[in-house]
């Protein structure tokens, strides 16, 4: 069966701590739901609660940088 067409998409890999993909995969095991679609969601949810003019408009602390 094809796969509906979820329009332009980019891959991103991470990796995460092994107790945390253990976890991954328990909740995607038991959700049914694919470990991309999950992650996908969670990405999505996680920057839809982001302000990039906030973000864009914070000047760098005067720290010094090692050189």
């Amino acid at each position: 069966m094809a796969r509906m067409h979820k329009g332009d998409r980019l891959t991103v890999t991470s990796k995460i701590p092994r107790a945390d993909a253990v976890k991954l995969s328990r909740v995607v095991e038991i959700t049914s739901e694919s470990r991309s679609e999950l992650l996908a969601r969670l990405l999505h949810e996680h920057l839809s609660t982001i302000d990039l003019d906030a973000l864009e408009g914070q000047e760098s602390l005067p720290i010094a940088k090692a050189s």
